[in-house]
């Protein structure tokens, strides 16, 4: 019995350029495990997308991916996470909140630091949360967990920033088992923002 080839990927990339083609979730569903050289189409095709198309295929992709475990999107959501559009990058960061890949803790960190979207910089808070849980559960490497620390105590108690980011910092430090962490719950409960005080009580 001859082995199922796969379905070339063409057809799915003149769908997701068709604007004028209403997105279809099982046509979708065939960016799933794309190898490196269908990566390289779809990076192709991606750039003649029209923005609100794309805001729209990575929201779909993000809930295909939720509703069935075996559709693995990653190549895709990795891959913009550099995007020109901020709602396209959020979404990509929330697309790998399942993900135990030590290669995204880097970029998600300059995410974090760096972006000019205050959505995409919470995204990334939360999703590092994702890997101080396997940091406390001592399933990754002591360097990563000061990384990590480091960064999202800074943006905790950096009082320039966001309350939003800084909430989504707050609470995703909150699980390391660090002095310094406990000091920024309490500071937290005992500021004058009920949205930081709301955090600290969810972080305790």
């Amino acid at each position: 019995m001859k082995p199922v080839m796969p379905a070339p990927i063409e057809p799915t990339l003149d769908h997701l350029t068709n604007s004028g083609e209403p997105l279809v979730s099982s046509t979708l569903a065939d960016l799933s495990n794309l190898i490196p050289e269908e990566m390289k189409l779809f990076e192709q095709a991606w750039v003649v997308i029209e923005p609100e198309r794309q805001r729209q295929i990575m929201y779909w992709l993000v809930e295909l991916a939720e509703d069935d475990v075996k559709l693995d999107f990653d190549s895709i959501f990795k891959s913009c996470l550099n995007d020109q559009d901020a709602e396209v990058r959020s979404k990509a960061i929330e697309g790998l909140c399942e993900s135990e890949d030590t290669s995204l803790i880097k970029p998600l960190i300059n995410l974090l630091e760096q972006d000019s979207s205050e959505k995409v910089q919470a995204v990334a808070a939360t999703v590092l949360g994702k890997f101080v849980m396997l940091v406390e559960l001592e399933k990754l490497r002591s360097n990563y967990k000061f990384k990590i620390e480091h960064v999202l105590l800074s943006v905790t108690n950096d009082r320039s920033r966001p309350i939003e980011v800084r909430r989504c910092a707050l609470e995703a430090v909150a699980p390391l088992s660090l002095p310094e962490v406990k000091r920024a719950i309490i500071e937290a409960y005992q500021s004058h923002n009920p949205k930081l005080k709301i955090s600290a009580i969810y972080a305790g």
